[in-house]
């Protein structure tokens, strides 16, 4: 019998697409890493955000899974120094706080399209990476976004 996991990881993707995972939690960097990998991406995890942010280099990554509360350095001050290096780089943002989140959609309207909330089932990782990926005004949104954080 296939396990839920198996069902998942069989699902085509879109072949070296390039992400890059930043959260402190090393289980969550590890588990996201296998997923993405098995299911055909080239992943970059990382647990410390300044290391992250020293390897970032542009169109490095489609894709960057970023952590709103790290340590050393939150989410959102990684995520502004991320769009100075790259500003057409995809991210999504990943988080527990739906109040912090609350907040943040008072300025921000489509926060929701880029954020995925913590626990992470595989599937809404999944859906959600296959989501960004495939919206091709992306960066336009995350633009957008930038600028009405600032």
């Amino acid at each position: 019998m296939i396990s839920n996991l198996e069902k998942y990881c069989l699902l085509s993707t879109k072949n070296n697409k390039r992400i890059m995972i930043i959260d402190d939690d090393k289980d969550i960097t590890n588990l996201f890493s296998i997923f993405l990998e098995y299911n055909g991406y080239i992943v970059n995890a990382y647990t410390n955000p300044l290391e992250a942010f020293h390897n970032l280099r542009k169109n490095s990554h489609d894709l960057i899974i970023l952590d709103l509360k790290m340590p050393i350095m939150d989410g959102m001050t990684l995520f502004h120094k991320i769009k100075e290096i790259d500003d057409k780089v995809i991210i999504c943002l990943t988080t527990a706080d739906i109040d912090y989140i609350q907040q943040l959609k008072k300025g921000i309207i489509d926060i929701e399209k880029i954020v995925l909330y913590k626990p992470v089932l595989l599937k809404d990782l999944k859906n959600k990476i296959d989501s960004l990926l495939s919206i091709s005004r992306q960066e336009e949104v995350n633009g957008k976004l930038a600028l009405m954080i600032l």
